[in-house]
């Protein structure tokens, strides 16, 4: 295929595609007709049309695009002077659902594979891996013993996990007979074998999984070791996956949350987990949120009594829980330290307070708020904090002028409300974007009822607004230089250089389904910006010095090489 520059403005075009963001799902039509007519027999794919939807993927270094009609994936790489060069990978069959790993450099694609069986020759379900570095383009797939839909990556790349549950937007199989307590756990270094993955049913007592998390290696009696925490409706479970794969791995401790006297259950919704002091190996603890009850749930991760008949628990760890009733629903949660040690932050919106909770004591310390604010992150890595104590964000209040707060945990006794510093924005903050390096210290904002969004500078608590035209889906680059701004099915975009804050125009030919800042291999960065309009297209920008006059537009790229 020949690359054209981009020339001219196309705006009617293919205006009604709706809002997508990465993964998008687009249709695209990849049909040739009657211009091929008389040139000799060729492959059925050539006729065959690409079915919807198409999942497209960005990855650090290329964007995936995946073909479930064809049961590949199209790899898109940036290389010099706006040039595209693509690869392909065999992928399994009806695809369930595909992501990119937590660091982007990989590429998860669970199948369901050909269901029911009928040959030898149909395929089992399947996840593959496709390594997304230009360098090192390859693939691997792993069986899987039934088609599970739900994925939890790990952030450290060591583990995946499957589920029966599967995420907002993601495909479903349905199973005559499905076990919904059933794991899969996939060792991700380690090849395919009879343990790899490895299969096992929490005991249930009633729920299902929800949510998993990957813990940090925390210090256990037991010695190093890190844990997948899973939520159910009613219920928290901690798998030891550092013995996830003996020939008798040891069985999950369940920490219930809904009484055996009544039948209401309480939801956990959502955990946070600190390893407590490093010289300590008994003091790691999981904070539990519950979406429909006023108490919060403190895990202490300590060490097992010995019994008195002499019997080994399978367990070298138990964990003692503490509940604590903070008067209203929290929204969110954290472990920080304070000028008074360790403690479970919590927001309370209902009481437009926050309440610190001593997971030793379980005393309480209520803050009140100048706002009902929702969600809380700790930035104390880039702001400091006074003598070893945290620094919280807060945002999401519904006030129009809430904006974003700065609550300093040092200084939470006897000044409890000079703790928290208000910046005040032209609307409630909905998003908090954070920006990889070397730019750390930059938040992206944004906010809702308005069209801006800002720049949050941690170190200088300042903020820098950007007007928009109308509402735009953000993208912030992996390298940390840059934002990209743009509206779906619309032909403008922007790069914002956050060294300066200065914004950039850029033009299409076709409107935008998605943009996708990757790394070159030669060092520098490509923009790819996919189109939808009739078949898959995309223009080429480079990333680092984006115009249009040195830009490139590729059509149909689902047509290989003709």
């Amino acid at each position: 295929m020949k690359p054209s520059r981009t020339r001219s403005r196309t705006p009617d075009l293919a205006r009604a595609l709706g809002a997508l963001t990465a993964p998008i799902a687009v249709t695209a039509l990849a049909a040739l007709t009657s211009a091929a007519a008389g040139c000799g027999d060729r492959a059925p794919i050539w006729e065959a049309q690409v079915r919807s939807p198409l999942t497209a993927v960005g990855l650090s270094s290329s964007v995936a695009l995946v073909d479930d009609a064809e049961h590949r994936v199209l790899m898109l790489i940036g290389d010099a002077d706006q040039t595209l060069r693509r690869q392909t990978f065999p992928i399994g069959h009806a695809v369930l659902r595909a992501d990119a790993a937590p660091d982007r450099a990989r590429l998860f694609v669970v199948a369901a594979g050909d269901q029911p069986r009928r040959s030898e020759l149909d395929e089992p379900p399947s996840v593959t891996v496709v390594d997304g570095t230009p360098t090192t383009l390859a693939s691997r797939r792993y069986a899987l013993p039934s088609p599970l839909s739900g994925l939890s990556l790990d952030p450290l790349g060591k583990w995946a996990a499957l589920s029966a549950g599967a995420a907002p937007g993601a495909a479903r199989t349905a199973q005559f007979v499905e076990n919904p307590n059933e794991l899969v756990l996939l060792d991700l270094g380690a090849e395919a074998g009879p343990t790899n993955p490895v299969t096992r049913s929490l005991r249930s007592f009633g729920g299902r999984p929800q949510r998993l998390t990957f813990t940090p290696t925390l210090q256990l009696p037991g010695g190093p070791r890190r844990l997948l925490v899973v939520e159910t409706e009613q219920d928290v479970s901690l798998v030891d996956l550092d013995h996830a794969r003996d020939d008798v791995p040891r069985p999950e401790i369940t920490v219930r949350l809904t009484g055996g006297s009544s039948s209401a259950l309480v939801a956990p919704a959502g955990v946070v987990v600190d390893d407590g002091d490093p010289g300590l190996h008994d003091d790691a603890r999981v904070g539990i949120r519950l979406g429909n009850d006023t108490n919060v749930v403190t895990v202490t991760l300590a060490a097992v009594t010995p019994s008195a008949d002499g019997t080994t628990p399978p367990n070298d760890f138990v964990a003692k829980v503490n509940l604590t009733d903070i008067g209203g629903i929290a929204s969110d949660i954290a472990f920080v330290r304070t000028d008074g040690g360790l403690r479970l932050a919590a927001l309370v919106p209902s009481r437009q307070a926050a309440v610190l909770v001593d997971p030793e004591t379980s005393i309480t310390t209520v803050i009140q708020l100048p706002y009902a604010f929702t969600k809380l992150s700790l930035v104390t890595d880039v702001v400091g904090g006074a003598q070893g104590t945290d620094v919280a964000l807060l945002w999401g209040a519904p006030t129009a002028t809430s904006g974003v707060a700065f609550w300093s945990l040092g200084k939470t006794a006897g000044q409890p409300y000079r703790s928290v510093e208000v910046l005040a924005v032209g609307g409630s903050v909905s998003t908090v974007t954070g920006v990889p390096a070397p730019h750390t210290e930059l938040k992206v904002l944004q906010t809702t009822g308005t069209s801006s969004f800002y720049v949050l500078d941690l170190s200088t608590r300042t903020l820098a607004p950007l007007s928009t035209s109308s509402a735009v889906s953000l993208s912030v680059s992996p390298d940390g230089e840059r934002v990209w701004a743009y509206q779906p099915a619309d032909d403008q975009l922007a790069s914002i250089e956050l060294r300066n804050i200065h914004p950039t125009t850029l033009l299409t030919d076709l409107p935008l389904a998605g943009v996708f800042d990757v790394a070159r291999a030669d060092g520098g960065r490509a923009l790819i910006a996919l189109h939808a309009g009739g078949s898959i297209g995309a223009t080429v920008f480079d990333a680092r010095k984006p115009d249009n006059a040195t830009a490139r537009l590729y059509s149909a790229l689902f047509l290989e090489g003709l």
